[in-house]
């Protein structure tokens, strides 16, 4: 009765009962494996002649590498055999085509779903080959254990439950996505591009040319030390503007070799990457605290609205010809900003009823974006717990 009882999952839909069971993939399906086919042999958007989804190595989109005119396959379990992603395991619902990375488990003695390709998935990496170029083959694949439930009612219930979970993971991925694209694509159409004086999209009510202002009239270089009113538990991390766990903040010299960083600041990150060639400026928009004294910071001489600013500050369009200018570099992988020739380069700025209005639209949008990132890391929570609890 213990050994039954080892063999069930913490978590059951109501009325299955009965014990799991260990089969051998080789012992359940036909392990076969997919065939050559060029990518310029596929369409990006399904037709009517180029209608049957082809599944690749890659992992974007779910291995979808775009659409073609035969299949090869309907309903069935797919695995990548090779590279950086081998061991990777999907449920194909319908006709489908897969490529030669692609091995695949065809019905046999129990019929393909979602609930076994989960399993696999889950444990499948486990037996990936790392000599050399990664491998899962098919000789592999075959002799890997998993655990059904005997009953295909209780299989076609969890597998039915991730679809759905899927679904909706799915859903508020795209919903991100849309939205960062749609951000990004507004930031640089709602602020003027090089040798401009006004955007290409604004709120109604707005019209004439922004002003050219000299950095130096918007900001001044402040080297506020700190008075003791700021302890660890106001150390703030600036690239990603929070405050620090108090016991994880490493520096002895918190009044000392810290400058203050009040609410609307700046301060430059000198470290380069992809996106911004010469490092970047980031507001504080989370409350006065300390930052280390590497970061030097600037701070408001006149009024402002700080969501308008978190996101100018950021546009590499606006902010990398005013760095070339200004930047000198420090001999190791971060730059210096020379806050002379800084403070000296221009930058075109709205009135500030405008300024608001860019702001609060920013805002609401990146709120938007954070509801949804939440709603996703949430159901991506879930789904771990389900593979944990609902399988044995």
């Amino acid at each position: 009765m213990t050994k039954e009882k080892a063999k069930e999952p913490q978590i059951r839909f109501k009325g299955f009962t009965n014990a799991w069971e260990q089969r051998k993939v080789k012992d359940l399906f036909k392990v076969s494996r997919g065939y050559v086919l060029a990518t310029t042999q596929t369409t990006v958007n399904k037709t009517d002649e180029m209608q049957y989804p082809v599944y690749s190595s890659q992992t974007k989109d779910e291995g979808l590498m775009g659409y073609y005119k035969d299949y090869l396959y309907e309903d069935a379990i797919t695995w990548t055999t090779d590279g950086a992603n081998a061991g990777t395991v999907n449920f194909r619902a319908g006709k489908f085509y897969c490529t030669n990375v692609c091995g695949v488990l065809l019905s046999d003695k129990v019929k393909t779903n979602k609930m076994i390709a989960e399993e696999l998935n889950d444990i499948a990496k486990r037996y990936v080959s790392y000599v050399g170029n990664p491998k899962l083959m098919n000789n592999v694949m075959s002799e890997i254990e998993v655990s059904l439930p005997k009953q295909e009612a209780e299989q076609e219930a969890m597998s039915s439950y991730f679809a759905t979970l899927d679904t909706l993971i799915t859903l508020h991925q795209r919903k991100c996505d849309l939205l960062s694209k749609a951000k990004k694509t507004l930031l640089q159409k709602m602020f003027p591009k090089n040798g401009k004086t006004t955007p290409e999209i604004r709120f109604k009510g707005f019209t004439g040319a922004w002003e050219q202002r000299k950095l130096g009239e918007e900001f001044e270089k402040v080297n506020e030390r700190n008075d003791g009113s700021f302890g660890r538990e106001h150390w703030i991390s600036v690239a990603k503007m929070y405050f620090q766990d108090p016991d994880k903040v490493q520096s002895n010299n918190i009044d000392t070799r810290t400058y203050v960083m009040r609410k609307g600041d700046i301060a430059f990150e000198g470290h380069p990457n992809v996106d911004f060639k010469f490092g970047r400026f980031v507001a504080n928009d989370i409350g006065a605290g300390v930052v280390s004294e590497l970061f030097p910071i600037y701070r408001h001489k006149q009024a402002y609205d700080n969501n308008y600013w978190k996101h100018a500050i950021q546009l590499e369009h606006i902010m990398a010809p005013i760095f070339a200018h200004s930047i000198t570099s420090s001999g190791n992988s971060s730059n210096k900003l020379d806050s002379k020739h800084f403070l000296r380069q221009k930058i075109s700025v709205p009135k500030l009823e405008e300024q608001k209005q860019i702001g609060s639209f920013f805002a609401n949008l990146d709120h938007l974006i954070t509801i949804h990132q939440h709603e996703l890391e949430k159901l991506q929570n879930i789904k771990k717990s389900c593979l944990k609890m609902m399988f044995v």
